[in-house]
């Protein structure tokens, strides 16, 4: 019996560095992939599946069913894509999905590109938040459409990535991601 559980400890021990390991997000956790589009060849507003190679390497599914504003980008170009990670580490339910600075925008689309700022939260009042970079820039932005329940959950120190385009006024938020530090 006990050659039987050295045995089998061995093998473990021998295979365990080959097994898949589970990415740090759990199911229905937010989720920020980039990397290249493998398929389809066109990506358009009629895709409901993109495959994503990530810039780790890892091959991702993700159902594009809720993103309301899909960019046409083909193969092989960079894109981002924001969303909720699925029952397996390899799917996402995207929500938003960031295409390539080069991408030629239609006519009537805003000239201006949204963008992501990651950094710690210096102060929080209402929805106003002041979001202080890595390089010790502030932003001061509004949190327009957040949910009382998400702002409740925002702290002074907290680590953020902002998605947002600059308004007339103020940097409107599209999205919020409190991390861990």
């Amino acid at each position: 019996m006990r050659s039987v559980v050295a045995l089998l400890v061995l093998i473990i021990a021998l295979f365990a560095p080959y097994l898949p390991v589970s990415a740090l997000a759990a199911p229905n956790d937010f989720r920020v992939i980039s990397g290249t589009l493998l398929h389809p060849a066109r990506l358009n507003p009629d895709t409901p599946v993109a495959v994503l190679k990530s810039d780790e390497g890892t091959v991702c599914y993700a159902d594009l069913r809720a993103v309301s504003s899909i960019p046409t980008v083909e193969r092989g170009a960079a894109v981002t894509l924001v969303g909720f990670e699925g029952s397996r580490p390899d799917q996402l339910a995207a929500q938003v999905i960031y295409p390539p600075a080069d991408t030629p925008r239609p006519a009537d689309a805003p000239s201006v590109r949204s963008q992501r700022i990651n950094g710690r939260i210096g102060s929080l009042s209402g929805p106003t938040v002041v979001v202080r970079a890595a390089d010790g820039r502030e932003a001061t932005m509004l949190l327009r459409g957040v949910s009382a329940r998400v702002l409740r959950l925002l702290r002074p120190g907290d680590l953020v990535t902002v998605f947002g385009r600059p308004g007339d006024t103020d940097f409107v938020v599209t999205g919020i991601i409190q991390r861990e530090d």
